[in-house]
């Protein structure tokens, strides 16, 4: 069974079922896909394919991103619109754009799909759904990343050894590459951020990309030096690991703070880290830091005040395991 469900920028919209899923397929795919098409095409660029289809079928799992017809699974039409398939839906859109548009060069490049694919699928969710969606799909992401990183350590999101395609796209090229995303954006501010997401896709429209390519992109809009970033989150493995003590000297109305990174291995990482000090009515001041050493001391000063509780990374922008604890 087919549905012209709509028009986006006068390209059709469809829906195509099996005649028995009519019913419950016409209206799980009616929803949210032009909302998607129009988020996208003013984010990153014009959508560019003369239709888009999405279609039911038995020869896929899960979905399956092919241009301007994407498959799902025959189990994906329910009939109840539930928030995992939605989050499908969304994320299989995105591959027009990243994937599909812009196709990565190699194998060793899949995060620029997957990776991309899952952070734009937050980017919706956060447009359409809030602040608080965003943070949960974040945290999902982060947990994944993490439980994937105590079994395969050493793994690191661009690598050329293809010799076994299970550890090619894995929660590190999905998960842990949207996040990657997500801190760029930390580091480089959400507007140019996103003048680098667009001017990527106008450079690559039509073509290949490598991670390389990516990078050169965000410098040149940017003006900064991306190469220490990129290298330890997608050519290098690890986890950003910190722990951190705090007290106030009233005397001198400051704050200090020790910061340690504990991450096994020799390596450190290199990243601005937001401080939140909270008082008593949850009002708060952030200040930045800049880890770059295993072992640091830092002091905040022109207080007013001692702070009620201090938080590392407030607004969840570094993918880290973190605490930082008041000085008994």
């Amino acid at each position: 069974a087919v549905q012209y469900v709509d028009e986006f920028d006068g390209k059709s919209i469809q829906t195509c079922v099996f005649r028995q899923d009519r019913d419950e397929g016409f209206f799980d795919f009616a929803t949210p896909t032009k909302k998607v098409l129009a988020f996208y095409s003013d984010y990153i660029g014009p959508f560019a394919y003369e239709k888009l289809a999405n279609i039911q079928s038995n020869s896929v799992s899960g979905g399956m991103e092919a241009a301007s017809a994407i498959l799902y699974s025959a189990n994906s039409v329910v009939g109840d619109r539930n928030e995992r398939w939605r989050n499908v839906v969304i994320h299989e859109i995105a591959h027009q754009w990243f994937g599909n548009a812009v196709t990565e060069y190699d194998w060793d490049d899949v995060w620029l799909s997957e990776g991309f694919a899952t952070y734009f699928t937050l980017l919706f969710i956060e447009h359409y759904y809030g602040r608080d969606a965003f943070i949960k799909g974040l945290e999902s992401s982060q947990r994944r990343v993490n439980a994937f990183h105590e079994k395969f350590p050493d793994y690191t999101i661009v690598h050329n050894n293809l010799s076994d395609m299970s550890q090619v796209t894995t929660s590190q090229t999905y998960q842990k590459g949207s996040w990657v995303l997500h801190m760029l954006r930390g580091v480089l501010g959400t507007e140019v951020f996103w003048k680098g997401i667009r001017q990527y896709y106008h450079t690559y429209m039509n073509g290949h990309a490598s991670t390389a390519d990516f990078q050169r992109v965000m410098e040149e809009v940017s003006g900064v030096d991306l190469s220490v970033f990129f290298q330890q989150w997608l050519y290098r493995g690890g986890e950003l690991m910190v722990e951190g003590e705090w007290e106030y000297a009233p005397s001198k109305g400051e704050v200090h703070i020790e910061l340690q990174q504990i991450q096994s291995g020799d390596y450190v990482f290199e990243m601005p880290i937001e401080i939140a000090l909270e008082d008593q009515n949850g009002q708060r001041e952030i200040r930045v830091l800049t880890l770059n050493q295993k072992e640091q001391s830092f002091i905040l000063s022109d207080l007013k005040s001692e702070p009620y509780r201090m938080v590392i990374d407030p607004n969840y922008w570094v993918l880290m395991k973190a605490t930082l604890k008041k000085r008994q």
